[in-house]
């Protein structure tokens, strides 16, 4: 009776330090809620301060390198921008330009389930984008070509921002039409 007693603690053991393992590996970017104001991104002291970008279009990009937040090597490379309209979060973006590999994609795909490629096209050959409405949130993966390679990103909008980013990508929409 004794030595199931302990096989059993033994094995709940186990799980603990496994559950506790994946945890650990897991990355949970999303440091803040969407609708509050920047003062509340709390990080590590002994970490340099994050990077905020005002733009001309009304909002505050807050750029932090995922190596700060999450433990995950296969992340590295990739930074957390947090853009703030009227100091409210209203848009997640992970940004992770000109990499060997597709490390963001696999991340999507295990976080927010997978998605169907064209038959007989390597992924890293792929380009193209995937959108999955959940509850609160639309969460789109975009791989695309820019100058140097191509950048893979993940956005993810709370629905009840969706008015003010649509606003948001107006204002940059007509500036970039504009030429200027």
């Amino acid at each position: 009776n004794v030595n199931k007693l302990m096989n059993r603690f033994t094995l709940y053991l186990f799980g603990f330090l496994l559950l506790a393992q994946a945890n650990a590996l897991a990355c949970n970017f999303k440091i803040a809620n969407f609708g509050s104001p920047k003062e509340n991104i709390k990080l590590d002291n002994n970490l340099p301060e994050p990077l905020l970008m005002p733009d001309r279009f009304g909002g505050e990009n807050l750029v932090i390198p995922i190596e700060q937040i999450c433990k995950s090597n296969e992340l590295y490379g990739t930074q957390l921008i947090y853009l703030y309209i009227d100091n409210k979060l209203s848009r997640i973006q992970l940004y992770r330009p000109i990499m060997p590999d597709r490390n963001l994609m696999d991340f999507a795909m295990k976080k927010y389930g997978s998605f169907n490629l064209p038959k007989g096209l390597p992924k890293e050959k792929w380009r193209g984008n995937h959108v999955w409405d959940l509850n609160l949130e639309l969460v789109e993966y975009i791989v695309t070509d820019i100058h140097d390679g191509h950048v893979e990103i993940i956005d993810i909008v709370n629905k009840l921002y969706l008015p003010t980013i649509e606003n948001y990508n107006e204002k940059v929409g007509e500036w970039l039409d504009s030429g200027q």
